[in-house]
């Protein structure tokens, strides 16, 4: 049931598609920049702001340095970028240093310590535990037939 609902449903978007109806974004258009010389007491040829010589000068060679101004500030930043960077990978190298040191020293502290233990072990005199177990299998082995000596000699007699 529910398939059919759901075919009948889809079946009537193939049928009747639906569409999207779009406008053209209105557009205001824009006067191009008329730049009209005026004479004291002339009437303006348009609305606008009007600019004496001087000003339209300062606006001109403000723009002319304006890439200069941007360039420089640009390497400013890179700079201090580039800096920072460095101390960064400063500060790793000195750190990849200590770590270097801590391990060589830590390696020298082991070397050391491995001479000193088997210098103690060479120094050693053999301990007397060997001895002392073969003298016990000795001792109990004469004890043993010792007493199988003795027990035969009773049971002969």
């Amino acid at each position: 049931m529910v398939r059919k609902i759901l075919s009948l449903y889809i079946m009537s978007f193939m049928v009747c598609p639906t569409f999207a109806f779009a406008e053209e974004p209105e557009t205001e258009e824009v006067e191009d920049y008329a730049i009209v010389s005026l004479e004291s007491g002339d009437p303006a040829p348009f609305p606008g702001v009007l600019l004496s010589f001087a000003a339209a000068a300062k606006i001109m060679s403000e723009r002319k340095f304006e890439d200069v101004e941007c360039d420089l500030r640009i390497s400013y930043e890179l700079q201090i970028q580039e800096e920072k960077y460095q101390l960064l990978l400063d500060y790793k190298d000195i750190e990849l240093d200590a770590w270097k040191d801590k391990y060589e020293s830590m390696m020298i502290l082991k070397a050391s310590e491995n001479d000193l233990l088997q210098g103690l072990i060479i120094k050693q005199n053999p301990g007397k535990e060997p001895f002392m177990v073969a003298l016990g299998f000795g001792i109990g082995t004469l004890t043993s037939l010792g007493i199988f000596a003795l027990s035969t000699e009773i049971v002969k007699q």
